[in-house]
Formats: C-alpha cells, sequence, structure tokens
C-alpha cells in the first residue's frame, strides 16, 4: 500500500464514524481492488471491518478479502476463507459467488471431478443468471480437460448469453462451435499399432506415422532373424539362443512401442484442441 493511499485511509477515518465515512471507505477499498492493489485491498477492509464491525458491508468486505487472497495466488487461504463466508453469510448475495470460486479453486487445481460437483450444487442452489452462466461455463471447462467434448459442448451451450456479459456468452458459443467442427477427433488404435508391430516389425510405428522408428525396427527385427538363420545354418545353436533371446526384447519392445506411439498420437491431438480452445478463449478462459 502506497504512502499516499494510507493517508487517504487516514482522512476518511478521520472524518468520524458516520455512515457517510463508512461509504467513502467503502468505496476507496473498491477502488483499490478494482486496480489490482490486492494486499491494500486486504487492509483497506480489515480496517473498515476493526472499526464499523456492524457495517453494511461486512459480506462484501470478507468476499474481497477472501478474492484477494486468491488473485495473490494465495489458494489454501482463499478457499478456508470462501468456505467461511458460507458459514458467517448464509444469507448475502454473495455466497453464490463464493460457491463459484470455490469451483474455480478446484478447477485451477486440476480436481475437475470436485470442482465439476461443486458447480453442480451450485447450480441447483441459485437463481443468478450472471453466476449460472459463469458456472456452466467453467464446468464446460472441466469437460474440456478431461476430453469429454459432447458434455463440454452441452454446458457451453446453456450459457445463457442474453443474460450475462455480452464477450463471455459470444465466447462460449465459439468454444463450441470449434468443438462441434473439430470432434471426432483423428485417433490411432494402441490395439491395432500393437498387432500390426507383432506380425510385421515397423508396421505399427508406420501406421502411426512415425516413419524413422518403423524403419529401425524393421531393420533391427530383420538383422536379428538373419542372424540366428545363420546360426542354426552353421549349428551354432548357444549363439543362437542368445541372439534370440536379445532379439525377442527388441521384438517386444518393438509392439509396446507401436502402442506407445499410438497412444502419444491421440493424446496430441487432444492437447491440440485444447490449446486452440484456450487460444480462441483469450482472456475469459477460466
Amino acid at each position: 500500500m502506497t504512502t499516499v493511499s494510507f493517508l487517504i485511509s487516514l482522512i476518511v477515518f478521520a472524518t468520524g464514524g458516520t455512515a457517510e465515512a463508512t461509504i467513502q471507505q467503502y468505496r476507496y477499498a473498491e477502488q483499490l481492488f478494482e486496480s489490482g492493489d490486492y494486499q491494500a485491498t486486504r487492509l483497506e477492509y480489515k480496517r473498515l471491518l476493526f472499526h464499523r464491525p456492524d457495517t453494511e458491508f461486512r459480506d462484501i468486505a470478507d468476499y474481497r478479502i477472501a478474492q484477494s487472497h486468491y488473485y495473490q495466488r494465495q489458494p489454501g487461504r482463499a478457499e478456508h476463507l470462501f468456505r467461511e463466508f458460507l458459514t458467517v453469510h448464509p444469507n448475502s448475495p454473495f455466497r453464490f459467488r463464493s460457491q463459484l470460486m470455490i469451483g474455480q479453486l478446484h478447477f485451477d487445481a486440476g480436481e475437475y471431478s470436485l470442482a465439476r460437483t461443486t458447480l453442480f450444487k451450485l447450480l441447483h442452489s441459485n437463481e443468478d443468471t450472471e453466476v449460472v452462466a459463469a458456472a456452466h461455463y467453467l464446468r464446460g471447462w472441466c469437460y474440456v480437460y478431461t476430453t469429454d467434448w459432447d458434455k463440454a459442448i452441452a454446458e457451453l451451450r446453456r450459457v445463457d448469453t442474453a443474460q450475462t456479459h455480452a464477450s463471455h456468452g459470444k465466447n462460449a458459443r465459439q468454444l463450441a462451435d470449434i468443438l462441434l467442427e473439430k470432434i471426432p477427433l483423428p485417433r490411432k488404435s494402441p490395439q491395432i499399432a500393437g498387432w500390426l508391430s507383432t506380425f510385421i516389425p515397423g508396421s505399427g510405428q508406420l501406421y502411426v506415422g512415425r516413419v524413422k522408428e518403423s524403419v529401425l525396427a524393421a531393420a533391427l527385427s530383420g538383422t536379428f532373424i538373419y542372424l540366428v538363420a545363420d546360426a542354426i545354418r552353421e549349428r551354432r545353436y548357444v549363439d543362437c539362443a542368445g541372439i534370440s533371446l536379445v532379439g525377442w526384447q527388441f521384438y517386444w519392445g518393438n509392439r509396446v512401442e507401436a502402442q506407445r506411439f499410438a497412444a502419444e498420437y491421440n493424446l496430441q491431438r487432444e492437447r491440440e484442441l485444447i490449446e486452440t480452445l484456450k487460444d480462441q478463449a483469450g482472456g475469459i478462459s477460466p
């Protein structure tokens, strides 16, 4: 908090305990929050609550303090305060936004199933259209990150564009349209890749599009087959057993590698789609 803002705060409180002074202090704290000075916001609201514990702005003060911790990347403290808010202010209009923020915190932590459950409960307990739209939007992103594309589309379509911020609603529609255009994603079957390389070493890698690995696998397998055949022809059975043992490891590894490449191919397509959605979302993504 700067020296200037601190002096302004002192001047506000010096005006006395009138309602006007309280309103001025509240407005000043909100200005700090809007400017992104979250530490100063917390201090200002805490000062307000200390001097006027019965203020009508107590709920928004507690909510802003929790938000400030969130924006300063203190998720543990923020979640504790949002949950405490629900207990202390069960009838506040900000209780739904606190629940939404708890869902956001679960999302940020990668706890997508828990985030969806939290948001589902919120959707069935409130009628604030803006919060409902935000909850559907965040649930849509939860399904995006778990690659459940159809459910992601359904949630994004539920964002009520007429009742929420225009760009937010437009963004949800665009994301849903991208998903409809891109899915189903091209995929490679790990099972097919494995069986192909079982019968023809290297063919599973070629199926996935890994040409260099395909040539290498075929060359190695061919080399071991030649060495085994040569050892049998010359009756070097001990050498044959040793070469076969080493060659089997390469042969089986060729199958496993083909399956892994297929799984990586699918994962890469999913990541590319998620990145496309994130780029489209821009600053409106969760």
